[in-house]
């Protein structure tokens, strides 16, 4: 979102944009840390075009992906921030598949045929890392899956896909458009990953009312974070 890459711009030093299409890259340095960054624009495709560019031109040794998300469990609220245990993505459905030189081998929802990635799990380290932040009195931290497609799903959509989508997926946690695709990038190029996002709405509600306000709070939110990643992480030369 545009707040997180202005939060983001007042904390990096020796910044210096580099264009590459429709993104720009700035890179720079944060907590003594080279980093760059870059908004990926919405959907699947952008994103993995954005994560693909980072690893292969700027040469990033790990990458934390932020943004928001529609909360899914009935305990949630808006402004909880989820670091994602994994990723699924929900459209990728080739259960009707079934491949001649394996007939007996069925595809679940969110499996890719014949490579059959389907759940893609965060750094082990970088979870321990955020999950350890300090964060300001009354957010909330919690891991858990996430499941990403190319829907923006409203309250109805999140309940009518609890059995067909959600529960096939052992009831993710959190929906959002973009995650997928960056965790299965940096899966193909054996990139250290992690999720942060923020709920901007959640199953009683929409994320269409207040939505500039709660991204400035989710932005807020969500930096700490990011500048105790770059303070903690060792270093790769």
């Amino acid at each position: 979102m545009p707040q997180e890459i202005a939060k983001l711009k007042e904390h990096v030093l020796d910044q210096e944009d580099h264009a590459r299409g429709v993104f720009t890259f700035t890179t720079g340095t944060l907590a003594g840390r080279a980093v760059v960054f870059a908004a990926a624009n919405v959907g699947l495709v952008f994103a993995s075009s954005c994560c693909t560019t980072m690893i292969n031109d700027f040469k990033v040794s790990a990458i934390v992906f932020t943004g928001v998300a529609g909360g899914l469990k009935d305990d949630q609220k808006v402004g909880d921030l989820i670091v994602g245990s994994d990723v699924v993505n929900y459209e990728m459905d080739a259960r009707k598949f079934t491949a001649p030189w394996e007939p007996d081998y069925k595809y679940q929802l969110g499996e890719i045929p014949i490579i059959k990635w389907r759940f893609y799990e965060a750094d082990a380290d970088m979870i321990e890392a955020a999950m350890a932040t300090k964060l300001a009195d009354g957010v909330v931290l919690r891991k858990g899956r996430i499941a990403s497609g190319s829907i923006f799903v409203d309250t109805a959509a999140k309940k009518a896909m609890t059995e067909t989508v959600w529960a096939e997926l052992g009831h993710p946690d959190a929906c959002e458009m973009e995650n997928a695709a960056v965790a299965q990038i940096c899966k193909a190029y054996a990139v250290p990953y992690l999720s942060l996002r923020a709920l901007s709405d959640v199953t009683t509600g929409d994320a269409n009312a207040d939505f500039g306000e709660f991204c400035q709070q989710a932005a807020d939110n969500v930096f700490p974070i990011v500048l105790h990643l770059a303070e903690v992480l060792p270093q790769v030369e």
